[in-house]
């Protein structure tokens, strides 16, 4: 089952020296923990799906911008609190990993018809 695509973000990986990843993932799929940054302790889980090719993601930075397209597992957990500007933290475990911030929202959760 692949989520539903409801905002797009730009995520900042924070670099290792930050507590970030060594590397950024490397698929184009990407799953984790976040929590919005005004709303913390309440995570929910969300999909990355990342347009860019992989090789064009890596440029030898230690920390890279990806623009992505997120997905939610409880879409309706999260709904009401999507708008551009939002921004939430990535979590891998306890460590925050990543910071994002949503730039464009899509229609609500029973708007559009599922395909």
């Amino acid at each position: 089952m692949t989520p539903k695509v409801l905002a797009t973000a730009k995520v900042h990986w924070l670099a290792p020296e930050q507590g970030g990843r060594k590397v950024p993932p490397t698929g184009s799929i990407y799953a984790a923990t976040a929590q919005f940054n005004e709303q913390k302790g309440e995570f929910f889980s969300i999909v990355l799906r990342f347009p860019a090719p992989k090789e064009q993601r890596e440029n030898g930075a230690t920390a890279i911008v990806d623009e992505v397209e997120v997905g939610f597992l409880a879409p309706e957990l999260v709904e009401s609190k999507l708008a551009p500007g939002k921004e939430f933290s990535i979590s891998e475990g306890d460590r925050i990993v990543a910071q994002c911030q949503i730039q464009s929202v899509s229609s609500p959760i029973g708007s559009v018809s599922e395909v």
